[in-house]
């Protein structure tokens, strides 16, 4: 499957990290009010989400978490862009 994903991506500012997620030992739950859609996932996802909110480079951010988990990293960011937690800049 080729990379789909845009070259540049920003965390959406309307999302909230406090009101949208919920953290539970190594496993977490995104929320997101754009779409309605709810997702089961690592704790790293909130903390890559985290970090898009914090970082001055959001690439760096991206490219660290891509490889890091190379196997479910390209869906999850996927994901994130359908729901709109994310968006293509």
């Amino acid at each position: 499957m080729p990379n789909t994903l845009p070259e540049h991506i920003v965390l959406n500012r309307e999302f909230s990290i406090a009101l949208c997620t919920f953290k539970h030992q190594s496993r977490s739950v995104i929320y997101s009010p754009f779409t309605s859609e709810s997702m089961l996932c690592d704790i790293s996802v909130v903390t890559l989400l985290e970090r898009l909110g914090d970082a001055g480079s959001h690439a760096d951010e991206i490219d660290l978490f891509m490889s890091k988990h190379p196997q479910p990293a390209p869906g999850v960011i996927e994901q994130l862009l359908a729901m709109q937690i994310l968006l293509p800049s």
